[in-house]
């Protein structure tokens, strides 16, 4: 399949991190704003979650209309070592070295794949609405 038109948002995070929650709800509001008159900004869900069934039902509850790598497709652990993005838990398994950042985690992409921010936590912590919000890059 081919990426979104849009500036993306690859959102590494789990059912079970407790950062996560807080941060996913807001990731989620600011999703809705930046897309309530057009589409401008999607989110592909990479999941820590150990097992599909968990990971299902963290989307069905907290993200439904976001895009997801498939649980038992190879690019899920793929861009956890392409970016550096993973829980610690799983960092030796997946071979992810250097791990830069923990979950959850929001690596900005432009799209044609070209990483805008390379660390997304903070812009979406502190999104005020729409007409605060600039795009790094």
């Amino acid at each position: 399949s081919t990426a979104p038109a849009v500036t993306t948002g690859i959102l590494f995070s789990s059912s079970w991190c407790p950062d996560c929650v807080p941060f996913v709800a807001r990731l989620g509001e600011m999703y809705e704003c930046l897309n309530e008159e057009d589409k401008k900004f999607e989110v592909v869900f990479v999941s820590s979650d150990r097992a599909e069934s968990s990971m299902a039902a963290y989307m069905k509850a907290k993200h439904p209309n976001w895009l997801a790598v498939a649980y038992d497709d190879a690019a899920r652990n793929d861009w956890k070592r392409k970016f550096g993005c993973c829980a610690g838990s799983e960092a030796a398994a997946l071979n992810v070295n250097p791990r830069k950042y923990g979950i959850p985690a929001l690596v900005i992409v432009k799209p044609d794949g070209s990483v805008i921010k390379e660390n997304g936590v903070p812009e979406v912590e502190s999104f005020q609405g729409v007409t605060n919000f600039h795009p790094p890059g």
